[in-house]
């Protein structure tokens, strides 16, 4: 989320920077090299951070998701174990 921040900040200056011509006048090259520039660098924070995100997501919130099935499962079995007759 800290990497947000400064992505609006970059989209807000482009738009900004395009709104000065008209709006059927296409880019030129070196305002589409910008844009291509700022979107590359931002995609590569956020694939970082968005990896570090999930990688800290397997290490906690996975392991509880696996023991919370075992446990469902482990009450099944041992409801159909009642069941059973003696």
């Amino acid at each position: 989320m800290r990497f947000f921040f400064p992505a609006i900040i970059a989209f807000i200056s482009v738009c900004g920077w395009l709104s000065c011509g008209s709006a059927e006048t296409p880019l030129d090259a070196n305002t589409r090299q910008a844009i291509d520039s700022l979107a590359t660098a931002e995609i590569r924070v956020q694939r970082v951070e968005l990896d570090s995100q999930c990688q800290m997501a397997r290490v906690t919130v996975l392991p509880q998701l696996v023991d919370s099935i075992k446990q469902i499962r482990l009450r099944e079995i041992e409801e159909q174990l009642r069941t059973i007759p003696k």
